[in-house]
C-alpha cells in the first residue's frame, strides 16, 4: 500500500464521523458556546469543515503564511457546512490521489510573516496538524452536542446515544 492510499483510507473514515457531527448542529445553536473563552459552535463547525482543505494546502504548497491572509468559511446552516465539507473532501482526495510519494517527505512551513510556527515533513503535517486537528475539534463539538442534549453520534464505536 502506498502512503497516498494509507492517507486516503484515513480521510475516507474521518469524513464519515465528521459529517455525522456537523449534521447534528441545529441552526439555532451556531452562536452557542460552553464558556466565554470557548469558540462558538458555529466557529468550531466551520473550522472543522475547513480543516479538510488543509490536505490540499499541505500537499500542493510548501507553506502557509497567515500574514498573507486566511479566511475560514462562515456557514450558518448545516447545508452550507455539508457543502464546505464535501468540496474540501473532494479536493483532499484528489490531492492525495495525484501526489507523488516523494512529496510526503518534503518540508512544509506554517508561518505568520517572519514568525515560523513550525516546519516539518508534509507526512507529519498531515498526521498531526491535519488529521489529529480534525479529531480534536470533532471531539470538542461532540461535547458541545452533549451539553445541549443533542445525541452524540458514534465515531470509533458506539456513543452513549447510539448503542
Amino acid at each position: 500500500m502506498s502512503i497516498n492510499q494509507a492517507f486516503i483510507g484515513e480521510l475516507d473514515y474521518e469524513v464519515i464521523s465528521t459529517r455525522k457531527i456537523l449534521e447534528r448542529i441545529p441552526a439555532g445553536k451556531f452562536d452557542w458556546k460552553p464558556h466565554e473563552k470557548s469558540m462558538s459552535m458555529g466557529v468550531q463547525a466551520n473550522h472543522l469543515a475547513d480543516l479538510f482543505s488543509w490536505y490540499k494546502v499541505t500537499l500542493e504548497q510548501d507553506e502557509l503564511d497567515f500574514a498573507k491572509g486566511y479566511e475560514q468559511p462562515k456557514a450558518i446552516t448545516g447545508e452550507e457546512l455539508a457543502a464546505i465539507l464535501d468540496k474540501n473532501f473532494a479536493e483532499a482526495n484528489e490531492s492525495l490521489q495525484k501526489a507523488d510519494p516523494s512529496v510526503f517527505t518534503k518540508d512544509w512551513t506554517l508561518r505568520s510573516g517572519e514568525h515560523i510556527l513550525f516546519t516539518m515533513p508534509k507526512a507529519a503535517v498531515l498526521r498531526t496538524f491535519v488529521v489529529n486537528h480534525i479529531i480534536h475539534h470533532r471531539a470538542q463539538l461532540a461535547v458541545y452536542l452533549r451539553l445541549n442534549d443533542i445525541p452524540v453520534p458514534s465515531m470509533y464505536g458506539p456513543s452513549a446515544d447510539e448503542k
